[in-house]
């Protein structure tokens, strides 16, 4: 009886699993929709929501992660470096041509301060909702945002002409929310789990841990969405010509990522974070430097587009990537 009980609770927790994943698109335009209801409506101030999102999406990703799959990484190296190169070097590459779509010069600079960024955190909400590697998805993450520190200034400086130092402490708190705590009290709750019911617990619940880092995700979203909402009213057309340019680079980022993870014959599970880490950016590192040196100016209200696009870009491709990467079968649990 026991067992046909875990079984009936197992099965309910994959149909939950499988619903979640069918209407990401919707919960993702869902979530801007009433975001920006909220914070125009109300005027509250959301931001101390941020952070404890954040954390929580990548956290529950790594409690069913074993660690020896964050050694396998560096054991294979091949995906490491397509993956930094992609987020690194293409991305921006990409940002630069598809920036002189948009004609103003403030607009255009606020494109490369969203756009020259390292690999977000939502690229472990992805793709463990995708049933992709996120062991390497957390490293890129690390890595990318250590070496943020030389890469984004020296890009903005080529791209924007305008030095733009990351400073330490927003680097270190980062590192922290987006890699060292997640991983600790992942790990921790883990081995918590594995210690008082065993492996086979943490089989059980599976499903749940891709959908909890998708809801986190889409707090996110809401919350982003609430904060830019009256800056979006009062300039309506800098924000929708942005937004325009914005969803074509993201566009050309996702086909971009899956042509060199074709190109390259990476494996499903390593193509997703790949392609993920190039086209989701660390957006909550790009709108503080932008205001710091461009206050008052176009320049922000074009980091916000990225804000707006970012996400339910991702969400669109969350059906097609799989599809060009001949995995149909998405709704399997990751």
């Amino acid at each position: 009886m026991g067992m046909k009980s875990k079984t009936e609770e197992q099965s309910k927790l994959v149909k939950f699993n499988m619903f979640f994943r069918r209407y990401m698109t919707v919960w993702v335009f869902a979530a801007i929709f009433f975001g920006f209801a909220f914070g125009y409506y109300t005027k509250l101030n959301l931001s101390f929501l941020v952070l404890p999102l954040v954390f929580v999406m990548i956290y529950v990703m790594i409690i069913p992660t074993r660690f020896s799959l964050f050694v396998k990484v560096f054991q294979s190296p091949k995906e490491l470096l397509l993956g930094l190169l992609n987020i690194l070097v293409i991305a921006p590459i990409i940002a630069f041509a598809t920036s002189y779509l948009l004609r103003r010069p403030q607009p255009r600079g606020g494109l490369y301060f969203g756009w020259c960024r390292t690999a977000g955190g939502m690229n472990a909400a992805w793709t463990g909702l995708l049933g992709g590697n996120v062991p390497l998805a957390i490293v890129l993450q690390a890595l990318t945002l250590i070496l943020s520190v030389v890469q984004v200034p020296y890009t903005l400086q080529l791209l924007v002409g305008t030095y733009v130092e990351i400073p330490v402490s927003l680097l270190m708190k980062s590192l922290s929310v987006l890699v060292f705590l997640p991983l600790t009290a992942g790990f921790l709750t883990r081995q918590a789990i594995v210690k008082m019911a065993g492996e086979r617990k943490i089989d059980e619940i599976r499903p749940l841990f891709p959908v909890l880092s998708g809801m986190a995700a889409l707090g996110v979203v809401f919350v982003a969405a609430s904060l830019q909402a009256s800056r979006i009213i009062s300039n309506p057309s800098i924000i929708s010509s942005a937004i325009v340019v914005a969803a074509i680079y993201y566009t050309m980022l996702f086909f971009t990522g899956t042509a060199i993870s074709r190109a390259a014959k990476l494996n499903y599970e390593n193509s997703i974070p790949v392609i993920y880490g190039g086209a989701t950016k660390n957006l909550s590192i790009a709108i503080a430097p932008a205001i710091a040196a461009f206050p008052h100016s176009s320049v922000v209200l074009a980091v916000i587009a990225c804000f707006m696009v970012q996400m339910p870009m991702a969400s669109l491709f969350f059906r097609i990537v799989p599809k060009i990467l001949k995995k149909e079968n998405v709704s399997l649990i990751a």
